[in-house]
């Protein structure tokens, strides 16, 4: 049986001010859906964070109605399962219906004692325990158990309650959303969710033939048999957040894994260099999302509008001048506090200015012009 394992496509997402849909809806369109059709799954697993947000925008919406739609006409079972971001309430209307189809939305930690048997047309068979994102307050309402403390604790509590579901006759395949211990994680997940009591032993997995992993958004192995297949897009300008996949399972190869690259509508990278290099750059990709670290040791002026006319889609800049100057940050305290009560005169702020941001001492001939400048102000005469 092969199992086509993606996760966190957080649709809907904002890098930034720029909405993702787009770039969501080509990675379906010619990614996603051209997977199905050129490697024919038995099975496909979402592993939850199917939107950004628990009050998902219509356009996401439609997104995965259509995406559903495409996955029934091809008679492709498809289970699925709700994330930290998703409104769990929010993501199976007609959910009954939709099983009729072979299309399974697991939204309820009691989904997990309700295993999903998978026949594939060669007839290898897996049991599939869909385990959507939960806390541990609803752990401990579930198995009546008020001492669990953290995941794992709840996971174990979970696992035992539910060993007698487990088939030996087939592969059992564990589907959740979590943070093992050990994981590499990214800019582009939420810290409120990631690290301490909500971690995961990957040991708590042994008793599964593979565990489909959600959450983190790096591709990765978590343990000997689980591992995240990570988002479908980078969110982020993180290093750390790799080249994007998709994962093919193959249960009768003794879980043997193969990655299915994704290219993007478009990269999202970081480029560094001076304001002139970055302005004059040859043949550079300016139709990618960018962000900007700028070298220079100077303040640039409104760069991120004068880069843009190159970079039309530029998300974001860092400037070396300043953070090399954000010691000097106690000084700015002062002069604003001086500036609030009104104890400091106009031609020191100017002075103060002239020194801090564009690193030049102000001559005499300087102030002067600016106090005669600042004087024709005051009496409106310019």
């Amino acid at each position: 049986m092969k199992i086509l394992h993606t996760s966190d496509w957080h649709l809907g997402k904002f890098v930034s001010v720029q909405s993702m849909i787009d770039d969501q809806r080509y990675f379906i369109e010619n990614v996603f859906l051209k997977a199905l059709d050129d490697y024919r799954p038995d099975v496909i697993v979402l592993a939850g964070d199917i939107y950004d947000r628990s009050i998902a925008p219509i356009t996401a919406i439609s997104l995965f109605e259509q995406t559903l739609y495409e996955v029934a006409r091809r008679r492709i079972p498809m289970i699925a399962i709700s994330g930290n971001h998703d409104g769990a309430e929010r993501i199976i209307p007609a959910a009954r219906l939709m099983r009729s189809v072979g299309i399974y939305l697991a939204n309820s930690m009691d989904d997990f004692f309700d295993p999903i048997d998978i026949t594939a047309q060669d007839g290898s068979r897996a049991r599939f325990f869909p385990l959507p994102y939960f806390d541990i307050s609803q752990a401990k309402h579930l198995t009546g158990r008020d001492d669990l403390k953290n995941m794992s604790e709840a996971y174990t509590a979970l696992f035992e309650r539910g060993r007698n579901n487990l088939s030996p006759d087939c592969p059992n395949i564990l589907i959740t959303h979590c943070t093992v211990t050990g994981s590499v994680t990214c800019d582009s997940e939420s810290r409120i969710f990631v690290g301490g009591t909500q971690q995961v032993s990957s040991d708590l997995f042994d008793d599964f033939g593979f565990t489909c992993l959600g959450h983190i958004h790096s591709p990765q192995k978590a343990g000997g048999r689980s591992m995240y297949s990570g988002s479908p897009l980078r969110y982020s300008f993180d290093a750390n957040e790799r080249d994007k996949s998709m994962l093919l399972i193959d249960t009768d190869n003794g879980m043997s894994i193969e990655e299915i690259s994704i290219v993007p509508r478009r990269q999202m990278r970081t480029i560094t260099g001076t304001f002139d290099e970055l302005l004059n750059v040859q043949n550079c990709c300016s139709e990618d999302y960018i962000f900007a670290a700028v070298t220079d040791d100077r303040l640039i002026y409104e760069p991120m509008s004068r880069l843009r006319e190159k970079y039309p889609n530029i998300l974001g800049l860092s400037q070396a001048y300043l953070s090399q100057n954000s010691n000097g940050e106690s000084d700015r305290d002062e002069l604003r506090v001086k500036m609030a009560n009104h104890t400091i005169s106009d031609d020191e702020i100017m002075i103060s200015f002239m020194r801090d941001m564009c690193k030049v001492e102000p001559s005499q001939e300087d102030i002067e012009l600016f106090n005669r400048i600042n004087q024709a102000i005051g009496d409106d005469d310019i």
